[in-house]
């Protein structure tokens, strides 16, 4: 292989490889326990082969631009739905199971990465001379590799079977520390079983925990990991990698228990919804209106009961030494919210989406209602409290603060939003020589007084300003903005000028240009060195 070769095959690398995934010497086996673990029983990894298929997948491995031989590579079957895809069915919808608000799934999470780490169907090679490596009799699916050697490790994501050639560049990576610690003391938690995924991925490594509740995953290049901590009798935690280290705690499981009540009797069959710490469920009440939720971790919960017409909220703390059994929960008869959104004349404005915020004692909640054709909307039950309620629609002035009303048990609450239609603020930011500049901060900061909205409904007339981001070619639109003079402040990189000035909006055309500062001789000089040994190959 010619030096031009090796250099193009070290661009085509950084291409493919989407995430690289390096572990010292054990990018195929769980990490080996150090000798303060050898105590700890290991079970024997069992690992099914790939399915059997007519096509080759070959490739080279290398290690800054050149082929590395003795490197051992392993295949996996490429995940049709990542973990970063897969739904959270216990959580919000639109959460994913690496999502913090899927608490309740973590244990599942645990369980997964136990079987990608010891049942993933696999298959290895190791690098012959010329760095080369090739997997036979695949099906048509899509792989991913793993290489472990003595210069570095690597993963590259969905290789197709059939491809004449996948490039895998190893890299030297970074250290990765996890410290697992018991939920109640803090203390170190030593045997617990760790394991690190990449989020694309479909493997994980697997380690144990030392005696100081510590595992260490030696080599990680940059990208998105995720990791998950378990134990016997524990409940799982886990969260995501964003720096070098990382902390989980693991909580002895605990109870909350309690009664609904109407009037001061028990009430049976109705169903307890209980949501907070990343969890969710669902309990039916007793024949004395008692109920019982087993498996939580100490924190603070919200229970909320609804019946007909009738609805009771609590909030509750699970303290990290103990249950919480005395939930009370007594049902009262529901409020309403309801109103309209149009703009001055009357028409309405369908589609708007409203936002309800409920605040009570230590209850939370938030309620979202959008606008029928009509311009109406409702909130049907509601507990009594405190009530903020907010409005969003684009190419209107919107409030800058909440209504906030009060609402007693069993009342309606009428509450009607008219907004006047926004003036446009669109252009583009440019550099001296005309062309878009992408990146750049634009902020408008108004320069008018407004009057603050009437009594009796809500006016889209007191919000300061707004701000944006310009797209790639410098583009920019701000929304929601009452005509007048505004002030702009653009914010780009360490490239131009910061700059201000003053404009008069509605703004549909804006060209607002930036002053580059000039480049220290220095600097200049270093950049073209720069430049010519980007444009020669090694060697020549």
């Amino acid at each position: 292989m010619t030096v031009r070769e090796l250099w193009v095959s070290r661009l085509l690398g950084a291409v493919v490889g989407v995430f690289v995934l390096v572990i010292w010497g054990c990018a195929h086996e769980p990490v080996a326990p150090s000798s303060s673990e050898a105590s700890t029983p290991q079970r024997t990894p069992v690992r099914e082969p790939l399915p059997s298929g007519p096509l080759v997948l070959r490739g080279v491995v290398t290690w800054e631009g050149k082929p590395v031989a003795g490197v051992t590579v392993s295949a996996v079957l490429h995940a049709d739905v990542p973990l970063s895809a897969r739904a959270c069915v216990q959580g919000e919808p639109g959460t994913t199971i690496l999502d913090a608000g899927c608490g309740a799934m973590k244990g599942e999470l645990a369980q997964t990465a136990d079987w990608l780490g010891r049942r993933s169907p696999l298959r290895e090679t190791v690098t012959d001379a010329d760095g080369w490596f090739e997997f036979s009799n695949l099906r048509a699916a899509t792989y991913d590799l793993w290489a472990s050697g003595p210069k570095g490790t690597a993963f590259v994501a969905a290789i197709p079977a059939g491809a004449n050639v996948a490039r895998v560049p190893l890299e030297a990576g970074r250290l990765v520390t996890v410290d697992v610690a018991d939920g109640n003391s803090g203390r170190p938690l030593p045997g617990a079983q760790v394991a690190l995924l990449p989020r694309a991925g479909g493997y994980a490594f697997l380690a144990t925990s030392d005696a100081g509740g510590k595992v260490v995953f030696p080599r990680v290049p940059t990208g998105e990991f995720h990791a998950v901590a378990s134990f016997p009798g524990r409940l799982a935690d886990a969260g995501p990698v964003g720096g070098d280290a990382l902390s989980l705690r693991l909580h002895v499981p605990r109870t909350l228990s309690g009664r609904v009540l109407r009037q001061g009797e028990g009430v049976a069959g109705l169903r307890v919804q209980l949501e907070g710490e990343g969890w969710r469920r669902l309990e039916e009440t007793r024949a004395d209106g008692s109920f019982r939720m087993e498996g939580l971790p100490p924190g603070r919960y919200t229970l909320q009961v609804r019946e007909g017409r009738e609805i009771a909220t609590a909030a509750v703390r699970i303290p990290e030494e103990g249950d919480f059994t005395d939930a009370r929960l007594s049902l009262e008869p529901c409020g309403e919210v309801i109103g309209r959104v149009a703009r001055p004349k009357g028409a309405p404005i369908q589609g708007a989406e409203l936002e309800l915020i409920l605040t009570r004692d230590e209850v939370w909640r938030r309620l979202v209602a959008t606008t029928s054709a009509d311009g109406r909307f409702r909130f049907e039950c509601v507990d009594p409290g405190q009530v903020g309620l907010s409005v969003k629609v684009a190419g209107h002035v919107l409030p800058s603060e909440p209504m906030k009303r009060d609402l007693a048990a069993g009342s309606a609450l009428s509450a009607d939003f008219v907004l006047q239609p926004a003036a446009p603020a669109r252009g583009r930011i440019l550099d001296p020589g005309g062309r878009g500049i992408r990146g750049v901060r634009i902020r408008l900061s108004s320069r008018e007084v407004r009057s603050p909205p009437s009594s009796g409904e809500a006016r889209g007339e007191v919000p300061r300003g707004g701000s944006a981001t310009t797209a790639e070619d410098g583009s920019f639109e701000v929304d929601g903005l009452a005509p007048g003079r505004y002030e702009y402040e653009l914010s780009p990189d360490e490239s131009f000028f910061e700059t201000r000035g003053e404009i008069r909006l509605p703004a549909t055309n804006l060209k607002l240009k930036l002053r580059r500062k000039p480049v220290p001789t220095g600097v200049l000089e270093r950049g073209s060195e720069r430049l010519r040994a980007s444009l020669s190959l090694p060697g020549e």
